[in-house]
């Protein structure tokens, strides 16, 4: 008898997304997502730094 070979089986990929999402972070918002104190989102979806209002 001849044993038969295997496929083994590789690591499970990660999607291009999570792995930048991993290292890009994004100023003013936590790990869980929520903002910082002193932030804000604009149009668009973009985070800046809230200006004090005179």
């Amino acid at each position: 008898m001849v044993a038969k070979k295997t496929k083994s089986k590789g690591k499970k990929r990660i999607s291009a997304k999570k792995l930048c999402s991993r290292v890009i972070v994004r100023e003013g918002v936590k790990k869980d997502g929520t903002l910082k104190k002193g932030f804000r989102y604009v149009k668009g979806g973009r985070v800046v730094k809230a200006k004090a209002k005179k």
